[in-house]
C-alpha cells in the first residue's frame, strides 16, 4: 500500500505545471463538491417545504401584528367619548328648537378631531341616541324601532358598555355600501344612565393594503363566520368554516382537503382588545403550488450546479495554461540573469506572486545602479538639515537677547534715577520691569491669586503717576484665596479696560475696587469702576463679541480672557459685563470653587 501511494505520489511530482493543477482541481475540489451537492439536493425539498410554510406563519404574524396595532386604536378612540358631557347634553335634551339642535350638532366636534387625527385608520364615527327630539343626520344617528330591533344594537346594549365587532355599512357617502369592521359600545353617564351606542368604522382599504400583496388565498374572519376581507379566488369560502380552529387557539399550522385538493392552512387568531370578539386569519396555500416552487428551484439549482463544474473545470485549463506559461518565461529571465544579463523584459504580464517575483528580479538590478546617487543626495539632505537646524538655534538666541537687554536697559534707567534722587520714575521703572517680565513669560504656567493682583496693583500705580489724583483704587481679597493658583493676565486686561474706556473720559475722580471672593459654587473676582459705563446698545454688542473672539497677535482683551477662562476651566465659568451709561461697568471673572481650584495646584 505505501508502495502504491509512493508511487502515485512520485507521478504527480513528475507532472507538468498545467497537469498537475487539473488533477489536484478534480480530486481535492470537484468530487467533493458533487457528493456534497448531491446530498443537498436529495434534502432540499423537505428544507423549501419548510421553509414556504414558516415563510406564511411569519407573513401572517405581521398581518396579525398591524391588525391588532389597528383594533387598539380604534379601541382607544372609542374611549374618549366615555363621560362627555357635551354628548350627553345631546342625548339627554329635549329641543323644541330645530336651529338650536343644528347648533349643538355644530359645536360637537369629536367626531371631526378624531376622525382627521386617525384619518389612516378610521372611516366614520356616528352615534345612536334615543331621543325623540332629535333629527338624525349620519353623525347622530335617532334610534327607530327597527334599528333597535337589529342584533347588533340589542347585543351592544346587553354588553352594558362592553366592546363588541360586527361588520355594518358605513353611512358615509365616501363609501357607497361599503361594509367596513365595526366596533360598538353604549356609552354612559357618571351615574350609569344610556347616552346612546357609539359606532367606529375602520377603512375597508386598510385590510385590503394588508392582503394585496399575498400569493395565495387569504381571509380576515370575525368569529369564525363573517368574511371581513379576502384575497384570491380559487378557495370556496363556504368551505372553510369546518377547518378554522377555535377563538382560544392562537396559532395553527395544518394540512387539510378542499374537494380533492390538498392545501396548507395556516391561521392566526387575534383575540379583540376588551371583547369576547376575535378576528382569525387565514391563508390556503395549494400544496401543489409548493411542490411546483420546491421542483422548480431544485431544476435550478442542479442546472447551476452543473454550469459551474463545466465553468469551474474551463476556467481551470485555461488558467493552468497562463500559469504555466508564465512560469516558464520567468525560468528562462532567470537563467539569463544568473548567466549575467540583466537585460530583462520589461513585463512579464500579469499581477500575482510570479509577475511580483520578476519586478523585484529587475527592482534589485536597478537598485544596485541607483545606490551611489542615492547615498549622495542623503549626504546632501543631511547637510541642508543640519545647516536649518543652525539656523533655528541662532534665531532662538536672538528671541533671548531681545528681553534681557530690554530688562537691562530698565535697571540701568532705574539706578540712574536712583542716583540722581528721581525717586518716582525710579520706582514706575521697577514696577514697569516687573510687569513687563510677567506679560513676556505669561504662558500656560498659573500663578497665584496674590502674584496677580500684585501685577494688577503695579499697573495701577503707574497709571496713577499718570492720572496722578484722578484715579483711585481699592484691592481686597478674600482670606485664604490668596495661594490660590489662576490663569495668568485675567485680571489685568479688565483694568486696564476699565481706565481707557471707564475713568479717562470721566471729568473728576475716579475709583476702581477689585474684590476676589467666594459665591456659591464660584471664586468670583469683581473688577468696578464708577467710570462714565456705556449705553445698553453697547453692552449688548461688547456681550455678543465675547463668543466671537478671534486671535490678533499678541493683544489680550476681554474676549481673550472669557475664552481662557471658558477653555480652561467650563461652559459654566467665564466673564459677565453689567455696565450703566454715566454710572459705570462691572465685570466679574466667575471661576471655580476653591476647592477644585486646590485640586488643580
Amino acid at each position: 500500500m505505501a508502495q502504491r501511494i509512493r508511487a502515485l505520489l512520485n507521478l504527480i511530482s513528475g507532472m507538468k505545471m498545467r497537469y498537475r493543477m487539473l488533477f489536484i482541481y478534480i480530486i481535492g475540489g470537484a468530487l467533493p463538491s458533487i457528493v456534497i451537492a448531491l446530498y443537498l439536493i436529495h434534502g432540499m425539498s423537505e428544507i423549501l417545504v419548510d421553509q414556504a410554510m414558516r415563510a406564511e406563519v411569519t407573513e401572517l404574524e405581521m398581518i396579525r401584528s398591524q391588525t391588532e396595532d389597528m383594533t387598539g386604536t380604534v379601541s382607544t378612540v372609542t374611549k374618549y367619548f366615555y363621560f362627555d358631557r357635551q354628548m350627553e347634553e345631546i342625548a339627554t335634551r329635549q329641543y323644541s328648537d330645530y336651529l338650536e339642535m343644528v347648533q349643538d350638532y355644530k359645536s360637537f366636534t369629536s367626531f371631526l378631531d378624531y376622525g382627521k387625527y386617525y384619518n389612516n385608520i378610521v372611516a366614520w364615527i356616528n352615534v345612536y341616541m334615543k331621543n325623540d327630539s332629535l333629527v338624525g343626520n349620519s353623525r347622530f344617528v335617532k334610534v327607530t324601532e327597527e334599528i333597535e330591533g337589529e342584533e347588533w344594537y340589542r347585543a351592544a346594549a346587553e354588553k352594558k358598555g362592553g366592546a363588541l365587532w360586527c361588520l355594518r355599512t358605513i353611512p358615509s357617502t365616501d363609501y357607497s355600501n361599503y361594509n367596513a369592521l365595526t366596533l360598538v359600545r353604549m356609552l354612559k353617564t357618571r351615574k350609569g344612565a344610556d347616552v346612546g351606542v357609539l359606532a367606529v368604522y375602520i377603512r375597508p382599504e386598510r385590510f385590503e393594503v394588508l392582503l394585496q400583496d399575498r400569493g395565495c388565498d387569504t381571509f380576515v374572519i370575525l368569529n369564525g363566520e363573517t368574511v371581513i376581507a379576502r384575497t384570491g379566488g380559487e378557495v370556496d369560502a363556504g368551505q372553510i368554516g369546518e377547518f378554522l380552529p377555535a377563538g382560544n387557539s392562537r396559532q395553527v399550522q395544518e394540512s387539510i382537503f378542499l374537494g380533492r385538493q390538498e392545501y396548507v392552512m395556516t391561521c392566526e387568531t387575534i383575540p379583540l382588545a376588551e371583547s369576547e370578539d376575535y378576528l382569525q386569519v387565514a391563508s390556503f396555500k395549494a400544496y401543489r403550488d409548493i411542490l411546483r416552487e420546491v421542483n422548480s428551484r431544485t431544476a435550478r439549482s442542479i442546472l447551476l450546479f452543473a454550469f459551474s463544474v463545466v465553468l469551474s473545470v474551463t476556467i481551470i485549463l485555461v488558467f493552468a495554461n497562463l500559469f504555466s506559461h508564465r512560469v516558464e518565461r520567468f525560468r528562462e529571465q532567470m537563467q539569463k540573469a544568473a548567466g549575467g544579463s540583466f537585460e530583462l523584459e520589461k513585463e512579464l504580464g500579469g499581477r500575482d506572486e510570479i509577475s511580483d517575483l520578476y519586478n523585484y528580479l529587475g527592482t534589485m538590478i536597478l537598485q544596485i545602479q541607483r545606490l551611489l546617487a542615492e547615498v549622495y543626495q542623503e549626504r546632501l539632505h543631511a547637510e541642508r538639515l543640519t545647516i536649518q537646524q543652525k539656523d533655528a538655534e541662532f534665531k532662538m538666541l536672538a528671541s533671548q537677547i531681545n528681553p534681557h537687554f530690554l530688562y537691562n536697559t530698565l535697571e540701568t534707567i532705574r539706578m540712574r534715577a536712583r542716583r540722581s534722587r528721581q525717586y518716582d520714575i525710579e520706582e514706575i521703572v521697577s514696577m514697569l520691569a516687573k510687569i513687563m517680565r510677567s506679560t513676556l513669560q505669561a504662558g500656560a504656567r498659573e500663578v497665584t491669586m496674590k502674584a496677580e493682583m500684585e501685577l494688577v496693583e503695579y499697573y495701577l500705580r503707574i497709571q496713577q503717576y499718570r492720572f496722578e489724583e484722578r484715579i483711585q483704587y481699592h484691592i481686597h481679597v478674600e482670606d485664604g484665596l490668596e495661594a490660590l493658583t489662576i490663569l495668568p493676565l485675567i485680571i489685568q486686561p479688565i483694568v486696564e479696560n476699565s481706565i481707557i474706556h471707564g475713568l479717562e473720559c470721566k471729568v473728576g475722580v475716579g475709583t476702581i475696587d477689585i474684590r476676589a471672593a467666594r459665591r456659591e459654587k464660584h471664586v468670583v473676582i469683581t473688577i468696578e469702576d464708577d467710570g462714565v459705563g456705556m449705553s445698553e446698545e453697547k453692552l449688548a454688542e461688547l456681550q455678543n463679541r465675547l463668543n466671537s473672539y478671534s486671535e490678533n497677535g499678541r493683544h489680550i482683551g476681554v474676549s481673550n480672557v472669557h475664552q481662557r477662562v471658558k477653555l480652561r476651566y467650563g461652559e459654566d465659568c467665564g466673564v459677565k459685563i453689567d455696565s450703566v451709561a454715566d454710572c459705570g461697568t462691572k465685570v466679574e471673572i466667575l471661576l471655580p470653587d476653591a476647592e477644585e481650584l486646590r485640586a488643580q495646584m
